[in-house]
């Protein structure tokens, strides 16, 4: 009674003729097909709806099957495949696809006999093995943003109010503090950092080609002093989101070589799709330094030693004399 579109959909004719076999299957005639679509990667969604005039109209029938004398045309399958429902944005990268997974068989659940004359037992989700779940910092976390870094401080509120998912348990008890990196680093009168600090660089089209190289002057000032990066790299193309090795040439040179190495540091993707940012910010606040909620005392221990050890690492590669940033 469902139907999941595979990505080969979005790439040629050939997969799209199988919308003409669907009209002529006598179950499809008796159960109405819906759409699980999967799209591969998840900015494709776009393609889904160019693809209903252009490819799968030409390959419906215009006649009614034998089997179908009620059918009405190319709009009314076009109509019940495209329409009846949301696509599913399919993303094929660890937690993240078990997030397009959960949506595909809470799809398939919910139009199940059992469950559909009791749809309010899913009406919180399903649930799977390893997926990510809420985090929470152990004390307070300083975040840094540089105002030439555009949509960096967006994205450290969207980072500050997921953490709030774990304040209601003992992991999180602390605030975040978000301020500005030109004036906590180099600002005259600035108050001293205390507590963790974390850089958040935001990777998308403009970063490091701000005007005057604000960006990575203070990304080299960080980690000059010991201070984590966390790099998040922005996946929506409309939102600035490029291939991760577009950053290859727009970064200085000096960042990507010893003894900084800035992409060392895996980026975390930060998808559009509202159960994929979840886990986006989630993952985010992991690599900031925060654990699950229901972890215990010994892996809370486990995870802050880990990050003293990084830092560590980090302020023993640092050079005496900074280097000159030099704009690619």
């Amino acid at each position: 009674r469902d139907l999941l579109l595979p990505d080969r959909l979005l790439q040629g004719v050939p997969a799209v003729r199988r919308l003409r076999d669907l009209q002529h299957h006598p179950r499809v005639h008796r159960h109405p097909a819906r759409l699980l679509a999967r799209l591969a990667p998840h900015h494709r969604n776009s393609q889904v709806r160019r693809l209903r005039p252009l490819e799968c109209r030409e390959h419906c029938v215009e006649v009614a099957p034998p089997g179908y004398p009620s059918y009405r045309g190319p709009d009314e399958m076009l109509a019940r495949v495209f329409e009846e429902a949301a696509p599913i944005v399919w993303v094929r990268v660890n937690a993240f696809q078990l997030e397009s997974l959960k949506a595909v068989a809470l799809r398939m659940l919910l139009h199940s006999p059992f469950y559909a004359s009791r749809p309010a037992e899913l009406a919180d989700g399903v649930l799977v093995p390893g997926q990510a779940g809420p985090v929470a910092f152990s004390g307070p976390v300083t975040i840094l943003v540089c105002s030439g870094n555009e949509g960096a401080a967006n994205v450290a509120e969207l980072v500050e109010t997921a953490a709030g998912e774990g304040r209601g348990s003992t992991a999180s008890a602390e605030t975040v503090t978000i301020r500005d990196a030109e004036e906590a680093l180099e600002g005259v009168n600035a108050a001293p950092l205390s507590g963790h600090v974390v850089f958040l660089l935001y990777l998308n089209d403009k970063t490091f080609l701000d005007a005057g190289g604000a960006v990575a002057r203070l990304v080299q000032a960080a980690m000059d002093r010991g201070i984590a990066i966390a790099p998040v790299h922005e996946q929506e193309p409309s939102c600035g989101g490029v291939p991760f090795r577009n950053f290859f040439q727009q970064t200085p040179q000096v960042l990507q070589q010893q003894p900084y190495k800035l992409y060392n540091t895996v980026a975390v993707p930060l998808y559009p799709a509202p159960e994929h940012r979840t886990v986006s910010l989630r993952l985010i606040l992991t690599s900031m330094g925060a654990v699950p909620c229901d972890a215990g005392p010994l892996q809370r221990r486990w995870q802050l030693l880990r990050r003293r050890i990084a830092v560590a690492r980090l302020v023993r590669r640092r050079p005496a004399e900074p280097q000159q940033i030099v704009q690619p």
